[in-house]
Order: C-alpha cells, then sequence, then structure tokens
C-alpha cells in the first residue's frame, strides 16, 4: 500500500486542519518546501500538496510555494484545491508539472469539466476528492453540503470515466481515529473501475495494517499528514536522527 504525505499549505504555511474545521488548525511549519524535502528524504515516493486558501476561495493562493516544491521534488506531486476550471487546471499539468490534479467541489457543480480533463489528459491524470460528512458530500473546503451521498457521487464519477478517488471523512482529519472502513468497503464493492486513496484519521501503523488486512485491491493507497508530523511511527525516531545529523537540511519543528 502505498503511504502518501500530505503538506496543506495555509497562507504560505504548513498548517492541519483539525475535525475539518478552518478555525481549528495546527501549525507545522513557516516554510513547506523544506516539509516537502524532508519527506522525500524519508524515503516516500509521492507528495500530495493541498492549497488550503484555493480550497475555500475558489482559486490557488499559494501558486509559487508550490511551483518551488514541484521544481525540488524528483518524485510525483498530486495536487488539490481550488482547481475549478479547465484553464486553472491545464496551467497546473502544463506549467508545474504535477503527476495529478485532485478536483472536488467543481467534480459536483460541473461534471462537464471532468469529462473534458478526461478527454484530454487522460483519467491517469485527474483524481476526485470526495469529502464526507455525516453521509454527504460536502464542498468549498468542507463548508457546504452538496445533497449527494458519497456512494451516489462515486458512482456517478466511475460512469463517466474517472478511474481514482480520494475519499475521506472530514470529521477524522487531524484526530488519528482510524478510516471509516464501512464506507471504503461501501464504495470499493459498489464501483466498478475506481481506486481509491483513503485519507483522514490515520494515526498509526495499526491503521495502516487494518486496511492493508483488508486486502482489498480497489485501496491501494493512503494519505496521512498529522501522524507524520507528530512522529507516531518508530521508525521516526531513525529517521530525525539521521536528518539532524546532515546541515545541508534545516528541519522543521515537529512534536
Amino acid at each position: 500500500m502505498l503511504v502518501i504525505p500530505v503538506i496543506d499549505i495555509h497562507n504560505g504555511k504548513c498548517m492541519r486542519l483539525i475535525h475539518g474545521h478552518y478555525e481549528s488548525t495546527g501549525f507545522y511549519s513557516d516554510n513547506p518546501v523544506t516539509v516537502a524535502k524532508l519527506f522525500r528524504k524519508e524515503n516516500f515516493k509521492c507528495i500530495h500538496i493541498t492549497d488550503l486558501d484555493g480550497a475555500v476561495e475558489g482559486e490557488m493562493k499559494n501558486f509559487p510555494i508550490i511551483k518551488e516544491i514541484c521544481r525540488t521534488l524528483d518524485v510525483p506531486v498530486q495536487l488539490g484545491g481550488g482547481i475549478r476550471d479547465f484553464d486553472t487546471a491545464k496551467k497546473i499539468i502544463e506549467e508545474l508539472g504535477v503527476y495529478r490534479i485532485v478536483i472536488g467541489t467543481a467534480a459536483i457543480t460541473d461534471p462537464g469539466l471532468i469529462t473534458k480533463l478526461l478527454d484530454e489528459f487522460s483519467p491517469s491524470k485527474l483524481v476526485v476528492g470526495i469529502d464526507e460528512k455525516l453521509n454527504n458530500v460536502v464542498t468549498n473546503g468542507w463548508i457546504n453540503y452538496a445533497n449527494i451521498t458519497p456512494l451516489a457521487f462515486a458512482k456517478m464519477m466511475d460512469d463517466i470515466g474517472v478511474r481514482r478517488i480520494i475519499y475521506q471523512d472530514v470529521t477524522r482529519v487531524g484526530n488519528c481515529a482510524g478510516p471509516f472502513i464501512e464506507r471504503l468497503l461501501e464504495i470499493a464493492n459498489n464501483t466498478k473501475n475506481l481506486k481509491i486513496t483513503s485519507a483522514g484519521g490515520i494515526g498509526n501503523h495499526s491503521h495502516l495494517k487494518l486496511l492493508a488486512d483488508l486486502k482489498n485491491p480497489k485501496l491501494d493507497s493512503v494519505m496521512m499528514s498529522k501522524s507524520l508530523y507528530e512522529n507516531n511511527f518508530p521508525c521516526q525516531a531513525i529517521w530525525r536522527d539521521t536528518e539532524r545529523a546532515d546541515t545541508s537540511l534545516e528541519l522543521p519543528k515537529v512534536k
């Protein structure tokens, strides 16, 4: 199972939302570029970046920082937050060279955009984010309810040719209480062609093992942030000692 670390950027800083509320954020670093370098040194094979300001305001606000991260890294970058029209998506793919873009709100409000992106760039360049609260998809940075269930939305995306989704229950984001296994299986068992990345709630090795032990081929990856930043995995103690000995990298302060 591929583990993808998450860098959430808010006002140019590396932050994390708690329980899906923008008034409850955790601060991790003034320098998201340094955090990206740290994750790469720890041998992660892919990095996910979210422009939190873009997710709320509908347009990317941290483009220069994200561009620097993409220029610095030698692994694929997956990017979401504020991508709500074709021109923005095209600019991100062509100028930043990101591996995949993540569309959330626009997939609800403008399904035709998804079809156009699939035709222009192929399903491998596109991921649809499904954010849930109380069995309802939420949009605009988890603020508004879309009046559609996660399963119904997943089926709709499956039918129009989407091949990967990121699913998360936003009430679990930042609390490290574990993934919503029942919903993940519901989507996996009732769609045809979707691969699923689980996000939200991953707090420790036991949660990763829980997902891996399902042995469901559709559930092939997981995204994590808080548990990594707060060193919830034993192997991180070794990584940190090694990195502190490398004076070429200024490490962010972590708990």
